[in-house]
């Protein structure tokens, strides 16, 4: 079953859009919070049309292929990519929530 679930992520769990993000080759390390950031509003953005989104991280290792296949420019390079759709709330996996620590379980603040 884990692996039927994994294969689900290159069929974009049957969502209707399957989104490509890519960037400027040229960026560093730092810009990648921003990219972060950008992909949270995208992500808050297609909640107020109550649709629901799934960034990706498994199409990572087919960059190349992907790229190529998508004809784009040697100066992107991909960054990830997100399903796009409405969640199918009787699959298991839309069911699941994890548990969380609280905030002092992981933040050290220094004054």
């Amino acid at each position: 079953m884990r692996g039927e679930e994994h294969d689900d992520n290159f069929k974009f769990f049957d969502a209707p859009v399957g989104i490509v993000f890519t960037t400027d080759r040229s960026m560093e390390q730092g810009c990648w919070l921003d990219f972060g950031m950008f992909l949270q509003n995208v992500m808050l953005m297609a909640r107020t049309f109550d649709l629901d989104t799934c960034p990706q991280a498994a199409f990572n290792k087919y960059h190349r292929l992907i790229v190529e296949h998508m004809n784009l420019p040697s100066d992107q390079k991909m960054v990830c990519v997100m399903s796009l759709g409405y969640a199918d709330n009787t699959k298991v996996e839309n069911t699941l929530a994890s548990k969380r620590v609280p905030v002092e379980g992981f933040v050290r603040l220094y004054f």
